[in-house]
């Protein structure tokens, strides 16, 4: 149970798919010994909450341990003689999917890892385009949830050069409803007697939404999206311009408990997994202005551009607790790597940059790299075609 209680303690807010209470109660009812895609799920959880907290000892449990199991038993396996998606096994899916490319020497691009990716969106695509209306209102929130997950992974994949999952066409995609930010206790109230099948105590995600972030990072993924789309090639400063507008603006609109608070300490309302939604939000959205200068630059203005995207990031890497980026898992490090290398590029181009500049950029070289061994416990790390970091 302490692995389980990780997941929901640490994790859930990065990937709001599962409500607590109805998890622990079916768990505690003994479905996973008669239902076999639930029992998938289990495991499933089991492999990413220990792909996403390596440094934690979880016993014998590791994602490989977690996959002989589920091949093993016959888990999460396709039956063409019965209908083969449900949303419990499309979940299942995704938390394989990221906990092998997690942990596979070959990263984002572990063949299993697409395997099951694209199985997990090709069932949470199919039951959204036929049977999303048979579905009560908690499990069409979290398809909501999933595909806008979904396709934040696909993203991810394309920006560090993998094959990215087929999800949805752009334009659908835009148009593809978002989950509502609701609250555990909105989508299924608690029972009286809440110690009931081991529900446990009161939880951060009993009254607390997560989907605000949600929502926020796939706004910043839809505009890197657009980006990819466009084909200007000229006048590129008010291109690249209007781009980080669009990506400034998707923070300014964030809600207070997910605004940059610098060193500043937590307000009441605001919990660690607020912290950790945090972290990924403003490093993605970090990362896709450092893609955005790479694929309409260089310009006159880029050094200075990349200069400030680093100063952000060593803002956030030297503020934020440890714990908050454990808690990320592998999501943040090749991020992280890749605005590191843009950086380094554009510097040794030597555009619009003196002697002393050169320094100063050598020296938040070195505080990135630092920073960076710290944070890079991914086995996959290796794999990423990134140009090394000299300085």
């Amino acid at each position: 149970m302490r692995l389980l209680g990780d997941w929901f303690d640490v994790i859930h807010p990065l990937a709001p798919t599962l409500l607590r209470r109805r998890f622990l109660r079916q768990l505690g009812q003994g479905v996973a010994n008669t239902d076999a895609e639930f029992c998938g799920l289990v495991i499933s959880v089991c492999a990413a909450t220990k792909a996403t907290l390596p440094r934690n000892d979880y016993g014998q449990v590791t994602v490989d341990y977690c996959v002989d199991f589920l091949d093993a038993h016959g888990l999460l396996k396709s039956r063409f003689a019965r209908d083969s998606f449900s949303i419990n096994r499309c979940i299942a899916l995704y938390n394989m999917g990221t906990a092998m490319s997690a942990t596979a020497k070959s990263g984002l691009g572990s063949m299993r890892s697409y395997h099951a990716l694209s199985e997990a969106a090709a069932g949470a695509r199919y039951l959204a385009y036929y049977h999303i209306h048979e579905r009560d209102e908690v499990e069409q929130q979290l398809l909501r949830r999933l595909i806008w997950l979904l396709f934040a992974s696909a993203c991810s994949a394309d920006i560090f050069g993998r094959l990215p999952i087929s999800l949805l066409s752009q334009d659908r995609m835009e148009s593809f409803p978002r989950p509502l930010p609701l609250t555990d206790d909105q989508m299924e109230p608690q029972c009286m007697d809440a110690s009931d099948h081991g529900q446990g105590p009161a939880w951060h995600g009993d009254d607390t939404s997560y989907v605000p972030g949600l929502n926020s990072l796939s706004d910043l993924f839809l505009i890197w999206q657009q980006v990819q789309q466009n084909t200007q090639t000229t006048d590129l400063q008010s291109c690249i311009m209007r781009y980080l507008a669009k990506v400034q603006e998707v923070l300014d609109n964030l809600p207070p408990e997910l605004r940059w608070r610098g060193g500043l300490s937590r307000p009441k309302n605001v919990t660690e997994g607020h912290d950790v939604q945090i972290a990924n939000l403003f490093v993605t959205s970090l990362n896709i202005r450092s893609n955005i200068l790479q694929k309409f630059g260089p310009t006159d203005e880029s050094a200075h551009e990349h200069q400030r995207i680093v100063d952000d990031l060593l803002e956030i890497l030297y503020h934020l607790p440890h714990a908050v980026f454990d808690a990320n898992g592998s999501s943040l490090v090749p991020k992280i790597r890749d605005i590191g290398a843009a950086f380094l590029e554009q510097t040794q181009l030597g555009n619009n940059v003196g002697q002393l500049e050169m320094e100063v950029a050598r020296t938040k070289l070195e505080r990135l790299l630092r920073k960076l061994d710290d944070l890079d416990c991914w086995q996959g790390i290796g794999e990423v075609d990134l140009p090394p970091l000299r300085v």
